[in-house]
This record gives structure tokens, C-alpha cells and sequence, in this order.
């Protein structure tokens, strides 16, 4: 891969050296879409929702949008909030769209430099996190092997050094994709890592080092809610306490005034990946969020109280609903047949890859304290009977397995909000829960602590 891609450079230089000053031009945006059913509405994304910011009808297949000249701002446009197209707006006049309604994914745009630079400015971010975690799992991969991982961190200090070389420059020939870039600038661990004690604490204090919140512009910038919502998906899929957990999201929201819009999409960022993520703070979050925003968006607040109660009795420190299904015996067994145990619930399916490879260390620790009061009961989201019992077979489990046979909409996983597998819940001899989404070392730890 190129250094730098210097034609998109050059291009950005002469067409965008200075940001346009808001004016009371305007400009124009067809549509030349075929399939439509009714009117194409123009959206902004303010974090939780799609705003309607204006509705244009067909006339001989071509509807037009008439908007502001300003800075480049990210719009969305098609019928429903369901199905909409992003596209950058706001310097370039007589902007064309054209495709099918069907599918928005194909819409084809004419007459705008900036959306085309800015596409290809995605793949070429899209390209170096993509070299960079190959990389990076070639130097896991290589242990301690010191003569291996050599030449694997000179590889990633250049991917390092291309990164910084086109965030810079990118700065100089458009401050607006500068700030895309920056938000997707981090830097390998093994080559600026040093003053840290592991690779958790880098990411966490360094992953927004190149955003300087305080310009204004990323107040309407949705890359914001992207960058806190894979910030916040990976913190969730790493182990550490929830306590510790909300501590570094905290952190990292504090680099952001609470007064500006930029603090909103930062915090709903973290709201949906918490939720995808089911993990244990997102009422917390949830809560944050109504507090400081509940009567500006009080729709928003609605939904927010309503998923937090939603979960409340399925959260830490609630009692486990009890529910039934059959083993592959055709036997009802119930949560509940377990009380007077510690019970760890494991989600897993047979065609889990991530499961499959935690099987061996949870069937070490239902080895180790199977006679100290510990139970395990599997409830898996196959669909098909044969491969479930025989991924039973394969992996030697002998604990208790349930399932409805219905893949995702299994019942229970759907009552307990599990959306990614695997995923435990470690529950008390009273059915308390005392932790959700144990893994490794962390599942070890507790099993210890509470059975000790």
C-alpha cells in the first residue's frame, strides 16, 4: 500500500484549502430515484435518532432537496429511517443522486468531489486497520519469539508512520477529514506503548489522543458516535470489572464538555454498544443519559427507562427469572431445579467458534468445583438437534443442556437480553446474580471467590 494517497491529497488541497464560511446560499439536491413509494425525506443523526430535517416529492421521478451552502455536514437521505443512504452535503452546488429505492446501498452520486474524496478517504482508513490488525495477530501469534516479532513491529511502525503522515496532511488540506481521521488514528501498542503496563491502559488513555473536542466542528460530526461506540465495544469485550469498566468510559467522556452536542453522540456511542454488548452497565450509562438529556429528548429518555427496567430483574444483583426448556432428552428442566447451588447459565451454540474454544476452560472449572456446590447449565441456540448433541459429544460436556431449538429467538437468551454468545450468568444458591459475561481468567477469579 502506498504511503499516502497523494491524488486524494492534492485534490483535497486545491478544492478545500480553507473550510466555507456559512452563507445564505443555497444548494441543490436531485434525486433521481426510481421505486419510490412515496416522498424522500432528508435526515440528521443526532446520536439515538433520525431527525427529519426536510421532505421533498416526486415530480417526473426526480425529487429535489434545497439546503443551506455551509461546511461539509454528514445528511441522510431516503424514505424511511430504516433505509438511508449517508452522504456528506454542504459546499458543492447541483448534487446528483441517482438508483433504486430498493436498495439505497446502490445509490450512485454525481456532481460531488467531496463525497467521492471522502469514499475514498474510508477505504484507505478501512485498508490500514485492516493490514493493522493482521499484523497484529502475526505478533501474537510469534509469543516471546523476539527474532519473530522484530520484523513484525517494524511492519506496524510503518502502517504507525503512514497513519500520522496522512492524518497530517489531511489536517492541512481539509480540517473536516482531518477530523475523521483522527478519530480513526491509533497507534500499535507495541511500537508506542512503553509507558504503560499493558496493552488495556494504552488503548484506554491513548485511543482518543489525536481528537481535540474542544473544536467545535465535532459537535456535528457522527464519526463521534462511531469512534465512542467501537471505544466502548472493545473495553466490553475485554476482562475487567464492571467497576473499572465505567471508570475509563467515565475518563474518556470527560474530555468532552457535557454542555455540547459532541458529549451526546459520545455517550450514545457508548449507550449502543453497551446494549449489543449486554453488559452490566449500561443501565448506568442508560441512566447518565436520561439525567442530562431526558427532557430535550424525552422520546428518547422513554425508550431508555423502559430497556433499563426491561433488564433490571436480569441485571447483577437481581433474582434470575426462572425458566423451562428440554434437554436432548426430550426432559423439561427448569432454572430452578438448580437452587441450593452456584449455577454459572452458559449461552453457547454448537456452531460458536468463541464457544467452542471456551469449552475446554469451563469444563476445567465444573471439574474443580463440581463437588464444592457448583452447577453448570448450557442453553444453547442451535436450531438443529443432531449438531447440538453432538458438539455435547465432541467437547465433553457433562453438565445439564437445554434449548427451544431456535437458534437466536431462543426464548430464554431473548428474556435475558444475551445478543452475543458466548455469554454466562454466574447466579448464587439463592438465584442471585452475581456476574454476567465470565470468561478465562476473569470466570477462574470469581468461581474462586465465591466457592472458596
Amino acid at each position: 500500500m502506498k504511503n499516502i494517497s497523494w491524488v486524494l491529497i492534492a485534490f483535497l488541497l486545491m478544492a478545500f484549502t480553507t473550510e466555507r464560511k456559512t452563507s445564505e446560499d443555497q444548494i441543490t439536491v436531485k434525486a433521481k430515484i426510481t421505486g419510490c413509494t412515496g416522498p424522500l425525506k432528508l435526515y440528521r443523526f443526532d446520536g439515538f435518532k433520525f431527525i427529519e430535517f426536510q421532505t421533498a416529492k416526486f415530480n417526473a421521478e426526480t425529487a429535489e432537496f434545497t439546503i443551506p451552502k455551509s461546511d461539509p455536514q454528514f445528511y441522510y437521505i431516503g424514505q424511511t429511517e430504516s433505509a438511508v443512504l449517508p452522504i456528506l452535503l454542504g459546499p458543492e452546488e447541483d448534487v446528483v443522486i441517482s438508483g433504486n429505492c430498493s436498495d439505497m446501498r446502490q445509490i450512485q452520486l454525481s456532481g460531488s468531489a467531496l463525497n467521492e474524496q471522502y469514499i475514498a478517504l474510508k477505504e484507505q482508513l478501512n485498508q490500514l486497520k485492516t493490514e493493522t490488525s493482521q499484523l497484529s495477530r502475526q505478533y501474537q501469534s510469534a509469543g516471546k519469539n523476539a527474532a519473530r516479532q522484530q520484523p513484525i513491529m517494524e511492519k506496524l511502525k510503518a502502517l504507525d508512520d503512514e497513519k500520522l503522515a496522512l492524518l497530517d496532511s489531511l489536517r492541512k488540506a481539509n480540517p473536516f477529514f482531518g477530523r475523521v481521521a483522527a478519530l480513526n488514528t491509533y497507534l500499535s501498542f507495541q511500537n508506542f506503548g512503553q509507558d504503560y503496563r499493558d496493552e488495556l491502559n494504552y488503548f484506554a488513555n491513548e485511543f482518543f489522543v489525536h481528537v481535540d473536542f474542544s473544536e467545535a466542528e465535532y459537535d456535528q460530526l457522527p464519526w463521534v458516535y462511531e469512534a465512542f461506540k467501537s471505544y466502548a465495544t472493545t473495553l466490553s469485550s475485554v476482562t475487567i470489572t464492571p467497576e473499572m469498566h465505567q471508570k475509563i468510559l467515565e475518563k474518556a467522556l470527560n474530555q468532552i464538555p457535557l454542555d455540547r452536542p459532541v458529549y451526546q453522540l459520545a455517550m450514545s456511542g457508548i449507550i449502543g454498544a453497551l446494549k449489543q454488548k449486554n453488559h452490566a452497565n449500561f443501565p448506568y450509562f442508560a441512566n447518565l443519559y436520561i439525567t442530562n438529556y431526558g427532557k430535550k429528548n424525552p422520546a428518547v429518555a422513554a425508550t431508555l427507562r423502559q430497556e433499563v427496567d426491561q433488564i433490571k430483574n436480569y441485571a447483577v444483583g437481581g433474582i434470575a427469572p426462572d425458566f423451562t426448556q428440554q434437554n436432548p432428552e426430550g426432559e423439561d428442566l427448569s432454572l430452578s431445579d438448580f437452587r441450593g447451588k452456584v449455577v454459572l447459565v452458559d449461552f453457547w451454540a454448537s456452531w460458536c467458534g468463541p464457544c467452542r474454544k471456551e469449552n475446554p476452560n469451563v469444563l476445567k472449572m465444573y471439574n474443580k468445583y463440581k463437588d464444592k456446590g457448583f452447577e453448570i447449565l448450557g442453553v444453547s441456540l442451535d436450531k438443529t438437534k443432531d449438531r447440538w448433541v453432538n458438539a455435547i459429544e465432541q467437547d465433553g460436556l457433562p453438565w445439564p443442556q437445554i434449548s427451544d431449538l431456535k437458534g437466536w429467538s431462543n426464548a430464554v437468551a431473548q428474556d435475558y437480553g444475551v445478543r452475543s454468545i458466548p455469554h454466562t450468568i454466574l447466579l448464587d444458591e439463592e438465584g442471585k446474580i452475581l456476574a454476567r459475561g465470565l470468561r478465562g481468567k476473569a470466570l477462574e477469579q470469581k468461581l474462586a471467590e465465591v466457592l472458596k
